[in-house]
């Protein structure tokens, strides 16, 4: 019986510790691996891929410095993500998450930001810093800057796992019952 409840608190505890809440950090010296025309992205349980785009024929560049990501390229050297030429960031994770929400260094009272999950627009010119999702899950999400006068930065952006569906716990309490009860069996034998 003891060794019953020590499962049952452990499966409680690694529950209640998956649903903590992770920060990516954007900035120079963060979770940011690689850059150039692609860049990936690694803190704790989360990783994927960022993916710079612009309007125009020529090459996306990310950017990084410690004030977060942007986007370069040809014409529009600003380093951020700025309406000039339309420019966007797309994050692209490896598993699914619960997006909590992102913050934006540099964003003035004029800056707003169109938000994208998984391809589907939820915010146009949103000028709230942090915007907060609202815990939907996701695959991906895009940040863009679309307005002549948006010039922003991608600072870091929190997320959380997807819990596990509560089937999870009952098949688990299940089999913990039955090896309980294939004990008591076993001893009464």
């Amino acid at each position: 019986m003891k060794k019953l409840l020590a499962t049952v608190a452990v499966v409680g505890f690694t529950a209640t510790a998956a649903s903590a809440s992770t920060v990516v950090d954007l900035r120079s010296g963060g979770d940011v691996t690689s850059l150039g025309q692609m860049g990936s992205f690694k803190s704790g349980y989360v990783s994927g891929s960022i993916d710079p785009w612009r309007r125009g024929p020529f090459n996306d560049y990310l950017t990084q410095t410690g004030g977060g990501l942007g986007v370069s390229g040809w014409g529009d050297n600003t380093a951020q993500l700025d309406g000039f030429l339309d420019e966007a960031i797309t994050f692209t994770f490896d598993k699914a998450v619960r997006l909590v929400s992102v913050t934006f260094s540099y964003f003035r009272g004029s800056d707003d930001a169109d938000i994208y999950v998984n391809g589907s627009k939820v915010a146009n010119e949103s000028s709230s810093n942090p915007y907060y999702f609202g815990n939907v899950e996701a695959s991906s999400f895009t940040i863009a800057a679309d307005g002549y006068y948006d010039r922003f930065r991608i600072k870091s952006f929190t997320v959380a796992p997807v819990p596990l569906p509560a089937a999870g716990f009952l098949l688990l309490g299940g089999l913990a019952g039955l090896g309980a009860l294939s004990r008591k069996r076993k001893k009464a034998v």
